[in-house]
């Protein structure tokens, strides 16, 4: 096969092998043919004829030109009158091709046909040529070569090189070029086997069917046709895994609010406060006119704070309907109050997917256990979004599965790489202009919600914003409650086109968006996981209310943490699946959850313990767990002699003996007091030890001493004062069991300190790097002067410690906790604490984490007194009851 490219006044020859298999394939010619022309009478004729080897120039011949073209299948690669005639005289059959320009420049051939070329400065290549061009403006540009995939698909939807190329320039306007940024386009398909069914014809109680249709719900969704279809109506218990507001919610409520009719409890169970917080009310406004009681169970919550709401215990065992927390109910069956629960028709649990959570994943599942082995004849449902692996989670929990992978509306995922923070909260503005004055076919305005990975942030874009003549809110946990209710009340009424928060309360507060925003793909300090990614763009779009969902990766370039890109971590992203939810037990999980499930008589003979545990796979053997809680006195165990109760310890039945415990299956275990106490608070067994050598080691009134206990990764360190006693005994305990975590450097002063050294770090008052800077003479001496007395009284009121590793001890962090209680102990408010704190420190901290840190004081409070209750220690029963009421009162 020969190739023919005309160069002006010559013509290129290149002999590439057999036409076989030559379409799309690089070829290098055996040698490199220039043919010269000489004009005759009545045509052309070949006047030289030089073959260019690899290393020598050969002058043959015009007659060898002739015979290859005979005996070979010859193409041209433009029109050419003189030549096409030249050609058909020695009786060679005149073909046409088109080759890569490209390749040619580097002495080779490639075949190319429309599929499989790109147009390229008015040029033709192949693809191969194609893709080296974009590998080669990628790290001129400086992107990441990972994000090279994200252009080679642009390059292969849109066959143009031009436009590829144009996504990487920097006045390239996303909005104005959508198609070359949207990523893909989830559709919704209509599942014609699932029947359209009115809701009017379900055999519910009428008047709870009222209230569903007066809020417009006329047909059955089709995840909730598929539950009812598996047994939902019948006490089946169900997973639900289907996409957020798919219809999940309502699922629970049709199998809870008539059991709730009858006499039954139903009870919802979702992970966070606020979200416990807004379904009751949804639920007090819908089912109270129906006559049902609606109570909420959250923990304590009992600080008397500004802007914040005020919990106390609710009246559970009168309420119908219960809306909690997983730790309030657990609380509960904990403290062997279970009997509160009578009656319990129906138990949804929300976010079911919790059981993955590094933190709470083990005590849902024992919450859950616990719910099955108690009330075994409760219909028990778990709902989630995002579980990789239903059916092991379904059979584990002796459940059917109901999945339904459709989203409810089309979803839009667009990737747009930035330059720098100003380049995108400039983007971040024009997207939330743009959607909130597009409206919906049900006339709803397109509304906003923008992830980022800092309290500190939420802050900082929501006040851009603003002065961009947007409104927009901030919103975290650190804000106080009544604040949280104005935006959520504000959004819902689109009084605010963007609420700019955390990705920690992705899977939080219900806010309908129609667009989703990552300004980040971090989650505090790692990147966001498939399933957390998964929750986030769920958020974008509600049928109710929207015709599609938006969501927008925002990935800055050259953005590096932990060794990768953001560019690459969010093609991962939009490329992955949802991850598989497993429960895994350390051995201090273990012994957690075998006490609580002996403390709520969950399991109370050595037989059902086998039993129960032979189910999944735990850390450590079975006998030695039992003879760990059992030697830690926070179980006792009897013999069953002639229907009558022996107990190994008659003289304290409360208390344990040392010696191991000889098991057989026919004893039966209980708490002592003191394992009892240790289980409602929630405390592991390592922390409970700590309290209790806390309160029993002697006073000190000579110098400092210190000892500490290791709690799995954490370090409980007692610091004990000169001349101490009970009352600042018990202050240590509680404020030690969980140091204050969220403070900050004020923003001035952090711009400041960012200026002076010329390099970021953490804002966070506690990380390394803050604290390096901080504690550094020359640091100190570059800031504005109220500045520098500012970070010397840090030094000065918390820092003059004589530890080795100062200042990355944490002696800073038990001073600002103890800072915090002494103020609130002199009736200040957690506004009031936070205000001191800037001023006299420029820390900066917010009122909702110092009102949800106290709350934990609180609880850690309560934690003292009942072991202290245990060992009938009144005199620390009495002060920890005097701390709680100073601390909640204020």
């Amino acid at each position: 096969m020969i190739v023919l490219v005309k160069k002006k006044r010559t013509w290129e020859f290149y002999p590439i092998g057999s036409p076989k298999g030559v379409l799309n394939t690089k070829r290098s010619p055996k040698f490199l043919g220039v043919l010269k022309f000489n004009e005759i009478s009545d045509g052309i004729s070949i006047n030289k004829f030089i073959a260019k080897y690899e290393n020598e120039e050969k002058l043959l011949p015009p007659s060898e030109a002739i015979k290859l073209f005979k005996s070979q299948v010859v193409f041209l690669t433009s029109r050419d009158e003189k030549m096409e005639e030249f050609l058909k005289s020695l009786g060679v059959e005149v073909r046409f091709t088109r080759i890569c320009t490209h390749c040619t420049l580097e002495g080779d051939i490639t075949i190319i046909n429309s599929n499989f070329s790109y147009s390229y400065h008015n040029q033709n290549i192949c693809k191969l040529c194609a893709e080296d061009v974009i590998k080669r403006e990628l790290k001129l540009r400086g992107f990441d070569k990972r994000s090279y995939k994200n252009f080679k698909r642009i390059l292969n939807e849109t066959g143009n090189l031009n436009k590829v190329l144009s996504v990487m320039d920097p006045k390239f306007d996303p909005l104005a070029n959508s198609k070359l940024t949207l990523f893909d386009r989830i559709e919704v398909k209509d599942d014609k086997k699932i029947p359209k069914i009115a809701l009017n014809r379900l055999k519910i109680p009428q008047k709870f069917k009222q209230v569903l249709l007066d809020e417009n719900n006329k047909y059955l969704l089709p995840v909730q046709y598929l539950a009812i279809k598996e047994g939902l109506l019948r006490g089946e218990n169900l997973l639900v895994v289907s996409a957020t507001a798919s219809g999940k919610t309502l699922i629970g409520e049709l199998a809870g609010i008539p059991q709730a009719l009858k006499g039954k409890k139903f009870i919802f169970l979702t992970p966070l406060v606020a979200l416990a917080n807004q379904k009751y009310r949804d639920f007090k406004k819908r089912y109270e006119p129906l006559g049902l009681k609606v109570a909420i169970k959250v923990g304590m919550n009992r600080i008397n704070a500004k802007e914040e709401l005020k919990l106390p215990d609710s009246n559970v065992a009168n309420s119908d309907i219960i809306v909690g927390t997983y730790e309030g109910i657990d609380f509960l069956l904990r403290s062997g109050k279970f009997d509160l629960l009578k009656e319990l028709g129906v138990v949804l649990i929300d976010e079911i997917h919790t059981l993955d959570d590094e933190f709470r994943g083990v005590r849902l599942n024992g919450l859950i256990r616990r719910l099955e082995n108690i009330f075994p004849s409760t219909q028990i449902i778990g709902l989630s979004a995002t579980v990789k692996n239903p059916k092991q989670l379904a059979n584990n929990f002796n459940m059917k599965l109901v999945r339904y992978s459709e989203r409810p509306v089309p979803l839009e995922r667009y990737l747009i790489f930035v330059r720098n923070d100003l380049e995108k909260r400039n983007l971040i503005r024009k997207l939330i202009l743009k959607e909130f004055h597009t409206k919906s076919s049900k006339g709803y305005v397109g509304q906003t919600i923008i992830f980022t990975n800092s309290r500190r942030k939420t802050h900082q874009i929501a006040d851009y914003l603003t002065r961009k003549r947007i409104k927009a809110s901030p919103y975290h946990a650190g804000l106080s409650y009544f604040k949280k209710e104005k935006i959520e009340k504000d959004f819902a009424n689109s009084k605010i086109s963007a609420v700019v928060t955390t990705a920690a309360l992705a899977a939080g507060v219900d806010f309908p968006a129609s667009q989703v925003i990552f300004e980040t793909l971090l989650m505090g300090n790692k990147w966001i996981s498939p399933n957390e990614f998964s929750q986030m763009l769920g958020r974008a779009g509600r049928p109710s209310y929207h015709d599609r969902g938006v969501v927008y990766l925002l990935p800055e370039i050259a953005n590096k943490f932990d060794n990768e890109s953001e560019e690459s971590v969010a093609i991962s992203l939009l490329e992955s699946d949802v991850e598989n939810v497993n429960v895994e037990y350390s051995e201090d999980d273990l012994l957690e959850q075998l006490l609580s499930d002996i403390c709520s008589k969950s399991l109370k003979a050595i037989s059902d313990i086998h039993d129960f545990y032979k189910r999944f796979p735990i850390p450590m053997d079975l006998e030695k767990a039992i003879d760990e809680i059992y030697d830690r006195k926070l179980i006792t165990i009897n013999n069953i002699q002639n229907n009558k109760i022996s107990h190994k310890n008659p003289k304290n039945k409360n208390l344990a003996i040392d010696s191991k415990a000889n098991l057989n299956e026919n004893e039966f275990i209980t708490s002592t007091k003191y394992g009892k106490a240790v289980s409602m608070s929630f405390l592991t067994i390592e922390e409970g030890d700590f309290i209790k050598k806390s309160l029993n080691r002697p006073l000190s009134n000579s110098s400092s001493s210190k000892s500490s206990i290791k709690s799995g990764d954490k370090c409980l360190k007692k610091s004990v004062d000169k001349k101490e006693d009970m009352y600042s005994r018990i202050i240590n305990i509680a404020m030690e069991l969980e140091y204050f975590e969220n403070a900050y450097l004020s923003p001035v002063v952090h711009k400041q300190i960012v200026n002076a050294l010329k390099a970021n770090f953490s804002t966070r008052l506690f990380s390394e790097s803050t604290l390096d800077i901080i504690s550094s003479g020359d640091t100190i001496g570059k800031l504005d002067k109220k500045f520098q007395e500012s970070l010397l009284k840090i030094q000065i009121d918390f820092l003059r410690c004589e530890c080795k590793d100062k200042p990355f001890c944490d002696c800073l962090q038990r001073g600002i906790s103890k800072f915090i209680i002494d103020q609130r102990l002199k009736r200040n408010d957690p506004l009031d604490i936070s205000k001191k704190l800037l001023k006299n420190y420029q820390i900066q901290t917010y009122p909702g984490d110092v009102f949800s840190w106290l709350d934990k004081i609180v609880r850690n409070l309560e934690a003292v007194k009942r072991i202290a209750n245990a060992y009938n220690n009144k005199k620390a029963v009495n002060i920890a009851k005097k701390l709680i009421n100073e601390i909640e009162k204020g």
